[in-house]
Order: structure tokens, then sequence, then C-alpha cells
């Protein structure tokens, strides 16, 4: 039992050295999870995206304020092939006051 435990603490502190056939069947099992574990831990319960994303003038255009909503989601609809809406989209500027780009804070499917 007591070589179990000690097997165990060696995998969880990562104490094989390099070029091991422990620590090469260590980096195989955290391959193989990235690859073939399930989609939905990779991403979020609700499907959103929680970090703000810049998408410069260039991509997209100078926006009227009333069109910002529609003309983000069916941009990042297409960048994503989903159906998505971009919303709390706010214009960027420089520091002389041309328009550099918006940053969409929010994008929910």
């Amino acid at each position: 039992m007591k070589t179990f435990w000690i097997g165990l603490k060696k995998i969880f502190l990562w104490d094989y050295e390099r070029g091991s056939w422990q620590y090469d069947i260590l980096c195989g099992l955290i391959l193989a999870f990235i690859f073939f574990g399930p989609n939905q831990i990779f991403h979020s319960a609700d499907g959103n995206n929680s970090a703000p994303v810049f998408v410069s003038r260039d991509e997209v255009g100078v926006l009227d304020a009333d069109n910002y909503d529609q003309v983000l989601s069916n941009y990042f609809s297409r960048k994503f092939n989903r159906k998505v809406r971009a919303t709390n989209i706010v214009p960027s500027s420089d520091s002389d006051g041309n328009l550099n780009g918006y940053i969409v804070k929010e994008i929910k499917q």
C-alpha cells in the first residue's frame, strides 16, 4: 500500500524524470484528455464569451449607433460558423478621437 501512495504522490507532484516511461505515459494521458475529452469541458456552460473582444474598424467599417448589434452579430456568426448575438458594444477611439474599432463585451449564442 505504501508503494501505491508513493506512486500517486510522484504523479501529482510530477516527480518523474523527463524521458522515462512514466513521464511519457503522463504526457500521453494529458494529450488524450485534451483531444478526446468532452467539448463541454472547454466551453462555458451558458455558451457565452465573457472576455471582451476588440474588432477593428478595418474589419467591419464605420457603423451607425443604430446597427452595432446587427452588423457585429452577423460578423461573429460568420466567423464562428454559428448564430451568435453581440451585445454591450462600445466604440473605441485613439487619443485624437479617431475611431479604431469596437469593443464587444459579450457574445451570446
